[in-house]
């Protein structure tokens, strides 16, 4: 649990939210959509939060009415975390409301860019090489591609998302894991890490709410019940790296090239690309230490997806055979020397870095 010295925010007043498009309110209950074809709604708190190394909400859903059809309820709601605006909205269907719109009777809305969110995805889609109709997923920044990059999935949860039922979740970020849980359930049904710093920037704000989205198949999206606390941001630099230097081709954001400031005689700020293999050679050699590594990496590209993401720990789970450093875990941040110089890269696979996303962001000083 988070301490309770913490910012208290509880989203249930009228004047605290925007709802967008086809979003409703009753009392105290948020309809996200009602039960027709190609609905697509949101509700945000007008006002940013600062979100701090941790934050906790709670929130209770409903989903009722499936469609009468062979589609049935579809197509899912999430809980997103995003830098643009208190009126924002993206695709509907499998798009969720936050994603990139694809499809029949879905145009080709823009994701929302710079974004997290939690989906409590209620149909299956092919396209999107989803296990059921009925799973949790923790999707990174709606833009670019389609669909969203997926960080994390539960394809069978304890319970039936859409079975007419209430049910209460709890999400819970200490940097860099993020957890969410069920109905109470002491063990989470998912779990990732994630460094929203990458997001929303060192000691950024963002804009918190729900999307929800109906195809051919639909249902009612209800929440309510919505309490968010935020540990008060305590920020160690004003130092970060600026989001409009990303490629415009990648989901997750990143450098066209790496950064490197002198912060002192042996000291050195770095952004670390992982599209760059040994991005980074420093002429100095000995001992060195590493702090205040923040960032979020994809580093292992298949069939069009990258299916590993990680911190700057890595996935100790992910095979080592082809990587640059088979001892160090999957993805993480390392370092070597050699002639004189000492090198820093992610630890990808070897001659396979171009289609990696993400950026590692840290502090290094040599012993002199």
């Amino acid at each position: 649990m988070i301490p309770l010295l913490l910012f208290y925010l509880a989203q249930t007043t009228p004047e605290s939210l925007q709802l967008v498009k086809d979003a409703r309110r009753e009392g105290q209950i948020i309809h996200l959509t009602p039960s027709r074809k190609y609905q697509s709604g949101a509700a945000w708190a007008k006002l940013p939060v600062a979100l701090g190394s941790a934050f906790e909400t709670t929130f209770r859903f409903r989903l009722s009415k499936p469609a009468d059809n062979p589609y049935g309820g579809a197509d899912g709601f999430a809980f997103v975390i995003q830098t643009l605006g208190p009126n924002v909205i993206a695709g509907r269907g499998a798009a969720g409301g936050f994603s990139v719109g694809r499809g029949p009777n879905n145009p080709s809305t823009k994701g929302i860019p710079r974004s997290l969110a939690v989906f409590f995805d209620t149909f299956e889609n092919e396209e999107e090489r989803d296990p059921s109709g009925n799973s949790i997923g923790l999707f990174l920044n709606g833009d670019g591609k389609w669909p969203a990059r997926r960080l994390a999935l539960e394809a069978s949860p304890p319970i039936d998302i859409k079975d007419g039922q209430e049910h209460q979740v709890r999400i819970a970020y200490n940097r860099p894991e993020l957890i969410v849980f069920l109905d109470n359930a002491n063990d989470p049904v998912l779990r990732s890490r994630i460094d929203l710093e990458t997001i929303v920037g060192v000691g950024g704000k963002a804009f918190i709410g729900f999307t929800a989205a109906t195809g051919e198949g639909y249902q009612n999206h209800d929440v309510y019940e919505w309490q968010f606390r935020a540990e008060l941001p305590q920020v160690e630099s004003s130092i970060q790296f600026k989001g409009e230097q990303c490629l415009p081709d990648r989901t997750l954001c990143t450098p066209a090239k790496a950064l490197v400031e002198s912060l002192g005689p042996h000291r050195f700020r770095i952004v670390l690309p992982a599209n760059l293999e040994w991005a980074v050679s420093l002429g100095r050699v000995g001992d060195s230490r590493i702090s205040k590594v923040v960032g979020t990496v994809c580093w292992n590209r298949q069939g069009g997806k990258n299916e590993a993401c990680n911190g700057p720990e890595g996935n100790s789970t992910a095979p080592r055979d082809e990587l640059l450093n088979k001892v160090a875990a999957a993805g993480a941040l390392i370092q070597q020397v050699r002639e004189g110089r000492t090198y820093f890269s992610v630890n990808g696979r070897k001659g396979d870095f171009g289609l990696n996303e993400g950026f590692f962001e840290f502090e290094v000083e040599f012993t002199p």
